[in-house]
């Protein structure tokens, strides 16, 4: 009777770990570092590879300055934004995004102000074009880089940039304060095939730009590889376990009644 019971168990849970592994969503994005720095002062640089089953999917780009980076406290406040981005759509022609950029840096009576006025990220292959789907309460604007495709900062090859005023700056009226988040929908143009049959991007770098009482910095944004993804749980592996728990409990109950049984005739 043990046998049949352990048998039992082991083979309930085997299929109920099959059938949720079945539907577990495929590891999104690939988050890494460039090897490359830039920014003021120069920070890590990131990428991010978005393809077509990052549809529906979110990752986060963290921004960060200790307020004694230079060794000196030449800033008051450290300085910390972060934004998350939304994989709505993508195709062949255009990716769609969702972005929810908040910035939550501390102000205090000395440290008071320290706006965005300005972020952007490069892609490869490059934006075509780029167009604001839904404008954002503080960032209204958005627009293709040319040239040399420069953002504040000493970034490079930044193809979108989206801002308040202008990518290089902008005053504290518009600007994201302190404290405050803003969400926009972006649409952006390219030829995403590259040549191949294959639709996919690299989103780089992530520059932003803060002013602030002490200055204007320009940071860039940090990946954090898969813990940074956005993951909804599936409702799937979550009944998976119940139901493992629950005729694990079962079986159990009808070997110990066996076994009573057993014990009684003899």
């Amino acid at each position: 009777m043990k046998t049949n019971y352990l048998f039992g168990t082991a083979l309930l849970a085997t299929s109920v770990a099959i059938v949720s592994s079945a539907f577990l969503p495929a590891a999104a994005f690939n988050i890494t570092r460039t090897g490359d720095q830039a920014g003021n002062p120069q920070q890590d640089l990131w990428q991010v590879g978005v393809t077509t089953n990052d549809i529906g999917s979110t990752f986060r780009i963290d921004w960060f300055l200790d307020k004694n980076f230079d060794g000196s406290g030449g800033l008051s406040q450290d300085l910390s934004a972060f934004s998350t981005f939304k994989v709505d759509s993508f195709t062949s022609s255009y990716l769609d995004l969702t972005i929810n950029i908040s910035n939550t840096t501390a102000l205090t009576q000395t440290f008071t102000e320290a706006g965005i006025v300005s972020f952007g990220f490069g892609i490869d292959p490059n934006a075509t074009s780029v167009e604001l789907l839904q404008s954002g309460t503080n960032f209204s604007g958005a627009q293709v880089r040319s040239g040399q495709q420069t953002f504040p900062g000493g970034f490079k090859q930044i193809d979108i940039c989206i801002f308040t005023q202008g990518c290089n700056g902008g005053s504290q009226n518009s600007a994201l304060a302190a404290g405050a988040s803003d969400s926009l929908r972006l649409r952006i143009g390219g030829d995403f095939t590259n040549g191949t049959t294959t639709i996919g991007a690299n989103l780089l770098d992530f520059p932003v730009k803060f002013q602030t009482t002490d200055g204007s910095f320009e940071l860039a944004g940090a990946g954090g590889g898969v813990d940074n993804i956005e993951q909804v749980p599936e409702p799937l592996t979550i009944l998976g376990t119940g139901m493992a728990l629950g005729f694990d409990s079962m079986f159990k109950r009808e070997h110990d009644k066996k076994k009573k049984q057993s014990s009684l005739k003899a």
